[in-house]
């Protein structure tokens, strides 16, 4: 069973309950519920053909910021731009959602990402659950003491997709803290992943040589 919901995240967020008081700030002067951090939503378009990584962000497109939960919900949900905003298994199999604070770009060689590593959630059926339920925790702070060590979310669509929390640490503590808490969250005792970001992309650049020498290797034949 699952211990915890969006629609619980969404109570304690709104309604300042005492768990959510010492996460978020109130403006006293605009009535406004402050994040401690600022957030951008972010989204990769599939082009339909493959992209080099030197030409990747030109696909990544910087949709909306919140930094309150008042903002959050009328960028993401509001009507003008609802019909823009899909559930992430709705993308169109190639592209990418991602939310991560303001001053942190979602790719690894950002200064805050380069050192960390992300935490994996493989398809399960409930993807679009999970999305909601790591994006609302993450930006109400539920990781204390590591809040300032998450970086972002990012939501892959593919035929296989996948869900990563992004951190600035490969520490074990961190990594085991914020692992134990997102499963708590989650309610699930499923085991994630925890790959450093240099681990990932040395096997993608050894894979990249093995296919260029494979290609070189057909070309000489």
């Amino acid at each position: 069973m699952r211990h915890t919901t969006v629609s619980s995240f969404v109570t304690e967020l709104l309604s300042i309950n005492a768990m959510a008081m010492a996460l978020i700030v109130k403006d006293e002067v605009s009535n406004v519920h402050l994040l401690n951090d600022s957030w951008k939503l972010w989204y990769w378009k599939f082009s339909g053909t493959v992209v080099p990584d030197a030409n990747w962000t030109d696909n990544l497109h910087g949709l909306c910021e919140f930094d309150s939960v008042e903002k959050f919900w009328r960028r993401l949900y509001g009507k003008y731009i609802f019909n823009h905003i899909k559930m992430p298994s709705m993308l169109t199999t190639g592209c990418d959602y991602s939310v991560f604070k303001s001053d942190i770009k979602p790719m690894w060689e950002d200064p805050s990402n380069k050192n960390g590593g992300r935490w994996l959630i493989k398809d399960n059926g409930l993807l679009d659950q999970y999305w909601m339920d790591i994006l609302l925790s993450m930006i109400g702070g539920m990781y204390d003491p590591y809040n300032d060590n998450i970086c972002g979310i990012v939501y892959n669509r593919r035929q296989y997709s996948k869900i990563s929390i992004w951190i600035s640490s490969c520490d074990t503590n961190i990594v085991n803290d914020i692992g134990s808490k997102l499963k708590h969250y989650l309610g699930t005792k499923e085991k994630f992943k925890f790959e450093k970001h240099s681990e990932f992309w040395k096997k993608k650049i050894n894979s990249h040589k093995k296919m260029y020498l494979g290609q070189m290797t057909q070309t000489n034949v």
